[in-house]
């Protein structure tokens, strides 16, 4: 049982921070950054970017609104691009597809994390007094932060397989891989990933923090109470 709620506790952290990035106050940052980012001229680029394919940046953060609400609300990925498309569907069948698979994967995360959510709540609530319960709150804070730590490390000194890695056991399918010029890889680029995965690091550890902080002190002051009524 305590496992359970450490468990579920970092699982609901991860997902309120993961939530946060989904909102436009994040991605419109991230997308101007990464849109911005470098800037040399086309032909000295190593990989393509959106600029260099008559995407403006208030394109790219137009069609990233669109493909999120889609995400969030199960709306159609097919929606026409911007004028530098001359209307056709923004994404390819095969980007359409790989997005509906994202769907389905973030909505999965997001029901286990209500169910964690709920978990962790009832229990609070049936035994709200439970001082080895609250203690495993706090664990699920401190354990969430080893996890971000370790994954980290690795995206630090290797991103690019992480990232692989990660498309390799949530897509088997194996629909996640477009060429370079794609509008899906030219709206979310390598910078703006590289971005979201610091973001996800920084609010995940921060809000395990609070959560081990806060659950902590109640553990303490419970068990203190409990000392004194003993005495």
């Amino acid at each position: 049982m305590r496992i359970l709620i450490s468990v579920a506790t970092a699982i609901v952290i991860l997902a309120v921070a993961l939530l946060s990035l989904l909102t436009p106050i994040w991605t419109h940052f991230a997308l101007e950054v990464s849109y911005d980012a470098g800037q040399p001229t086309c032909s000295s680029r190593t990989e393509p970017v959106a600029s260099c394919f008559g995407l403006s940046g208030p394109d790219v953060i137009a069609a990233s609104d669109q493909t999120i609400h889609a995400l969030i609300f199960t709306g159609d990925f097919s929606f026409a691009g911007p004028i530098a498309t001359n209307g056709e569907p923004f994404y390819t069948e095969a980007e359409q597809s790989h997005m509906r698979d994202v769907r389905v994967v973030l909505y999965g995360f997001l029901l286990l994390a209500t169910a964690g959510a709920v978990f962790v709540v009832a229990s609070l609530v049936r035994h709200p007094r439970d001082a080895s319960r609250w203690r495993a709150v706090s664990r699920g804070g401190i354990w969430l932060i080893g996890a971000m730590v370790v994954l980290g490390v690795f995206a630090f000194v290797a991103f690019d397989a992480v990232f692989t890695l990660f498309h390799e056991i949530f897509f088997p399918g194996g629909n996640w891989a477009f060429p370079a010029d794609s509008h899906l890889i030219l709206t979310y680029n390598e910078t703006f990933w590289e971005l979201c995965s610091a973001a996800l690091f920084g609010l995940s550890v921060l809000g395990a923090l609070i959560v081990w902080y806060l659950a902590r002190r109640r553990a303490a002051t419970l068990e203190a109470a409990a000392a004194r009524t003993a005495t």
